[in-house]
């Protein structure tokens, strides 16, 4: 095995890129007032004989399509060997500005800049480059283990995915290169009246991991299935201190499970399962709450669905050893997380750990119980009942191409 790790900073200028601060229709469009921590993103560059790879971690809302399709382009990647996720803090530019098929106005969400997506997969892909010329002998090592009270289901229910999972990457002779955590947490302890551009906790995570494990290291943060969990971040009188102390927490467990991590032999593999999602169409409760938040007529809200929404998304899979990245074109729910994590065990994966917004996004990933019984989610999944189902299916043919071959 060998890996190589980057970073680059993905900060765009905001005074030459009109960009929208995203996470909060509530901002209503506004530009960021500034600065308040760079985002960046991280990249994993990894290589087994023939088989390559790249895990690359982005401080962004989500990854459109678009942005995908010309990293790949850049790197010469397959797509199947590119694992691009977002950290999903509620504080970057407006990811939407990347999503070229974002071409029309709705309040509080922003409109496709392709300036924007240029500057971005240029930075994106200048990282993975340079993850591949930092290439190494590396050994890998995994640990995971349950976090009981720091996330909790934002609805109320009695089920979430308290796992937090690592990946520790080091030199022959023991020198750490780089780190990748997965844990799942909406990152949106900044309100929406915080209008500085921000990496939100992940940021902390990060950054306070890359410290302590040394110069040179990256660490990336991957969040798991999210679609209805929050953090439990109550330590702090205000948004910043809350930020700091709860991403200072994730990152002693993080660092205590990658002390503790067990090496593993090296192997790698990777594949992409195409899903054809049902046809697209909004949910009721989004036709109430848009078309009296946003004055928006029913019959442009389905067509402007229709133009949102892609045919089909990808299921990635990447496979280190026993560490399986299940990746999700979206944000799927607890009950999704939990059964990729069952589904994997039952073929002799240990390690099968949901990621969240890898390589494409088509809004929240439910179950037909969750879509029916409405709340935020369903109003942002915008394929029908049935969505989650066909992406679960996906998942389960995409274990089976790793856990066989």
């Amino acid at each position: 095995m060998r890996a190589g790790v980057a970073k680059v900073d993905i900060t765009p200028d905001i005074s030459r890129i009109r960009i929208q601060l995203g996470g909060y229709n509530a901002r209503l469009n506004m530009p960021p007032q500034g600065v308040h921590d760079p985002i960046y993103a991280r990249a994993l560059a990894l290589e087994y004989g023939e088989q390559r790879a790249a895990i690359v971690s982005i401080d962004h809302l989500l990854v459109p399509w678009s942005l995908t399709r010309e990293v790949l382009t850049a790197t010469g990647l397959a797509p199947e060997q590119l694992f691009l996720c977002a950290t999903h803090t509620h504080s970057a530019p407006d990811s939407m500005g990347l999503n070229e098929r974002m071409r029309f106005s709705l309040p509080g969400v922003g409109t496709f800049l392709p300036e924007f997506l240029q500057f971005t997969a240029e930075r994106v892909a200048q990282a993975v480059r340079k993850a591949f010329r930092a290439l190494k002998p590396a050994t890998l090592a995994v640990a995971a283990h349950p976090l009981p009270q720091l996330n909790r289901n934002r609805r109320g229910r009695p089920v979430v995915d308290p796992t937090m999972t690592v990946l520790r990457v080091e030199t022959e002779r023991g020198t750490p290169i780089g780190a990748l955590v997965v844990f799942a947490a909406h990152p949106t302890i900044y309100p929406h009246t915080m209008m500085e551009i921000s990496a939100d906790f992940p940021g902390v995570v990060q950054l306070q991991l890359e410290h302590a494990l040394g110069r040179g290291t990256v660490a990336l943060f991957l969040n798991g299935a999210l679609g209805d969990v929050s953090p439990v971040a109550n330590e702090g009188s205000t948004p910043h201190e809350r930020v700091q102390r709860y991403g200072s927490r994730l990152a002693r467990h993080a660092l205590r499970l990658l002390r503790a991590a067990q090496p593993m032999p090296a192997a790698l593999r990777t594949h992409q399962v195409q899903v054809r999602l049902p046809e697209a169409r909004p949910h009721p409760a989004f036709y109430e709450t848009a078309g009296r938040e946003y004055k928006v007529p029913e019959s442009l809200l389905q067509q402007l669905v229709k133009q949102l929404m892609p045919e089909t998304a990808p299921v990635s899979v990447l496979r280190l050893g026993e560490l399986v990245l299940v990746g999700f074109p979206g944000e799927p729910t607890s009950i999704l997380g939990l059964r990729t994590r069952e589904m994997g065990r039952e073929m002799g994966l240990r390690y099968a750990t949901p990621v969240a917004l890898t390589n494409e996004w088509i809004g929240y990933i439910l179950t037909p119980r969750e879509y029916h019984t409405g709340s935020y989610e369903a109003t942002i999944s915008f394929n029908g009942p049935e969505a989650g189902e066909a992406i679960m299916q996906g998942v389960r043919a995409a274990l089976q191409a790793v856990a066989t071959r």
